[in-house]
């Protein structure tokens, strides 16, 4: 009996819920401002931000919930309220310049609409640190003047 009553409960409580969300007809899209974005080159050690706009071209409220980074050294912010259909918001991608060469970074954006994710490449270089420049071209001098020397 109580199995029977823990059921019909389920039912009334979380069915109809499901009906009026799942099937009102009405879907939201995101319409990114820029799928790659290339951030040239940046200077050692000194973190850059750059901002995505992105609108809502969908009949409903768009809810990003998440956004995931290929790694630690990027980081994505975002406003965590709705975003009503037509208007815009803006994810703020930080990337930590903490390694020097070039970097290839991929952004997904979930999101509550039928297409979701969505990405978003990050590219860019990290430019050397003077002093290894100097390290490099010093060593490469020695090893040059040494292979004369045989």
């Amino acid at each position: 009996m109580n199995n029977k009553l823990f059921v019909i409960f389920f039912l009334i409580l979380f069915f109809p819920g499901c009906q009026t969300t799942c099937h009102s007809g009405k879907t939201t899209f995101i319409k990114i401002g820029q799928s790659e974005v290339n951030m040239g080159t940046l200077a050692y050690k000194e973190p850059c931000c750059v901002d995505i706009p992105f609108q809502n071209t969908g009949e409903q409220a768009l809810i990003i919930y998440n956004i995931e980074t290929s790694c630690g050294c990027t980081v994505a912010g975002w406003n965590r309220k709705p975003v009503k259909p037509g208007d815009n918001g803006t994810i703020t991608l930080t990337y930590d310049s903490e390694f020097p060469g070039f970097f290839r970074k991929t952004i997904t954006v979930f999101y509550n609409g039928v297409n979701s994710p969505d990405t978003i490449l990050l590219k860019g270089e990290v430019a050397y640190p003077e002093y290894f420049k100097t390290t490099v071209s010093s060593s490469t001098k020695q090893t040059s003047k040494s292979k004369r020397d045989f």
